[in-house]
């Protein structure tokens, strides 16, 4: 008889772990339904200058970030399964860009991207210099 009870206590351990499975594989809170990129810009013609401080978005899905200073991106929070152009702005005017077609991530991933290349560094804006006239004389007079 108690052979029979070990049998039957292990036939319904047996049946109850089939179903652990399917309560693991529930989504857990990384697994929201949004992924991660990561990646770099460069700029230069050997494609190996970091760019600093580029703007990175996935167009469509209001997800930007800025590069750091070794021109490095995270993009977090970006909508799992759905296709993206991530592109890489270097100015307001958005008269420098690069851009990576169809890319997709899937829920709680990190995809590397790679590296996106600007082509050319922007140079930074310096402000005119003010222009000093010295030919004419200064004006002390008041008036009365």
């Amino acid at each position: 008889m108690h052979s029979l009870f070990v049998r039957a206590t292990g036939l319904a351990m047996l049946a109850g772990a089939l179903f652990v499975p399917a309560s693991a594989l529930a989504a857990t809170p990384s697994d929201t339904g949004t992924g991660t990129l990561i990646g770099t810009v460069t700029c230069g013609p050997d494609e190996d200058a970091p760019a600093a401080h580029i703007e990175v978005t996935a167009l469509g899905s209001g997800v930007q970030t800025l590069t750091d200073s070794t021109g490095s991106f995270v993009l977090v929070g970006v909508p799992a399964q759905q296709t993206f152009r991530i592109e890489a702005i270097a100015d307001p005017q958005a008269s420098l860009t690069t851009s990576r077609f169809n890319v997709a991530v899937q829920p709680g991933e990190t995809l590397d991207i790679g590296s996106m290349d600007l082509g050319i560094c922007g140079q930074p804006q310096q402000p005119a210099p003010v222009p000093v006239q010295d030919d004419q004389p200064a004006d002390f007079s008041q008036n009365g």
